[in-house]
């Protein structure tokens, strides 16, 4: 009989743990939260066996596991990516740039996974000199739609901004740009660099310097489940020492970053 009420309060205390965290776990087993993204080389991405693997989704895989958790990875069009969590349909969004208005459906945790924000990625032969938003005017540039641009490159008038979404969508755009279909497309520095190194297009490619972005840090950033907000403290400082690693540095070193 002690047996069994012990195994009913494990048990019970399992369950709001479970509730707490958001997370799924039967008792013994650890608790899985469900990440939302998107494919984003290096940072999110398949191995040739088809595995998802990636700088920052390895860092984040990582630190959660030495919080207690398993995760279960759901790649999606980043449009789906914030209406899910918006629903709460999902944990967390990996590689999720700040803006002020997803802090009503989201927990930011102070430490970012990664730094690097977007610019814009042009041809050899048909550069453009970009050192304000009004050089783009008159000019296509691929953009992804919902992603979190400035203010100012969002404003500016005269601007042919072509927004496409969904699975290899920014591969599909830099070779509309080198058929003279765009002008230049907006990706995110390292990310682009990554892409045009698995297209062959490093030597007929360039970017520039001058950021289209207001934010460029990505972070994890938790949906407001219950108990989300404890989580995205505890996962920050979990994070800050995991950096000071060897480990961290090997993590980097593994995607040339």
């Amino acid at each position: 009989m002690m047996w069994c009420q012990g195994w009913r309060k494990i048990g019970v205390y399992g369950w709001l743990l479970a509730s707490l965290f958001g997370a799924t776990a039967t008792a013994g087993e650890q608790p899985t939260l469900t990440i939302l993204t998107e494919l984003w080389p290096p940072y999110v991405m398949r191995d040739d066996g088809g595995k998802l693997v990636g700088a920052d989704l390895d860092l984040a895989r990582t630190v959660l596991g030495q919080l207690g958790y398993k995760i279960d990875v759901r790649v999606l069009p980043w449009r789906r990516v914030l209406q899910e969590a918006k629903l709460q349909k999902g944990d967390a969004i990996l590689d999720v740039f700040y803006a002020a208005e997803r802090n009503s459906w989201l927990h930011y945790p102070d430490e970012p996974l990664s730094i690097s924000g977007e610019v814009l990625f042009y041809p050899v032969d048909r550069p453009v000199h970009l050192e304000r938003t009004s050089d783009l005017k008159g000019l296509r540039i691929g953009v992804q739609v919902d992603y979190a641009y400035s203010k100012a490159f969002l404003a500016e008038p005269g601007v042919i901004r072509v927004a496409m979404t969904g699975e290899g969508n920014p591969i599909k755009q830099l070779h509309m740009m080198m058929a003279g279909r765009l002008d230049g497309v907006v990706l995110n520095e390292r990310v682009g660099r990554y892409l045009l190194r698995s297209q062959g297009l490093q030597e007929q490619v360039r970017n520039g310097s001058f950021q289209l972005t207001e934010e460029n840090r990505n972070f994890l950033g938790f949906t407001h489940k219950p108990g989300h907000d404890q989580l995205a403290i505890r996962f920050s400082a979990a994070l800050q020492q995991f950096k000071q690693t060897p480990a961290y540095k090997q993590l980097l070193a593994r995607y040339h970053l």
